[in-house]
């Protein structure tokens, strides 16, 4: 029986490869990578493969001291390759979705682009585009 880190691998290799078979496949891992664009590109290939509706991941301990939040019981981590001291590993993210606020909760700056945003954006574009 393979172990996690086994499992994850492949489905790290499985999911990359898949990922450029369709132009639905590539706009859905872009909309998961959008949101948690911090992560490196190897785990955003994860947390598309494992949670495609992912908006916010951090590991526990972020969770709770950074935002105060709490991991609701019964949550799946996202496994996420990790090479600590040259030696990999897995490390787990968990999604917003999966915590509860504490009294001592922070808000959470989770990108979005409002329609005045994206019209700057759009003319700055066609600006680069004609210069």
């Amino acid at each position: 029986m393979p172990s996690k880190f086994q499992f994850i691998t492949e489905l790290y290799a499985n999911t990359l490869h898949e990922l450029t078979h369709t132009a639905e496949s590539w706009t859905g891992f872009l909309r998961t990578a959008c949101y948690n664009y911090k992560c490196p590109f190897d785990e955003q290939v994860l947390i598309y493969a494992q949670r495609p509706d992912a908006t916010a991941v951090l590991e526990l301990d972020k969770w709770n001291k950074q935002f105060g939040r709490w991991i609701n019981r019964g949550a799946h981590g996202i496994a996420v390759l990790s090479d600590e001291n040259g030696m990999g590993k897995l490390k787990y993210y968990f999604d917003v979705s999966d915590t509860h606020a504490s009294r001592y909760a922070q808000p959470l700056p989770i990108w979005k682009m409002d329609r005045v945003m994206k019209l700057k954006l759009l003319r700055r574009w066609k600006t680069r585009l004609v210069n």
